[in-house]
């Protein structure tokens, strides 16, 4: 089980930040770190950037569930293949 003592400081960090948009990870970018999908990027106002990746090690990219608050609707971010 993951340490609740640091997981929630971590996750604060995005807490109030302002999506600017959502693009994908530039293909030639995903090649060069050894990716077959090409994942999902949140980019803030503020210039953090939030990869989705298949898991912790980033060995590829993600596929990301976003779920709306009422609760009846949700979507893929899916990966592309370069």
């Amino acid at each position: 089980m993951m340490n609740e003592q640091i997981l929630p400081r971590k996750l604060n960090h995005l807490v109030g930040k302002t999506v600017k948009q959502v693009t994908y990870v530039d293909s030639n970018d995903a090649k060069e770190l050894g990716w077959y999908s090409v994942p999902p990027v949140i980019e803030f106002t503020d210039g953090t950037l939030l990869v989705l990746q298949s898991d912790d090690e980033g060995n590829n990219g993600g596929a990301g569930l976003v779920m709306l608050p009422d609760g009846k609707t949700e979507y893929l971010l899916y990966t592309l293949r370069p």
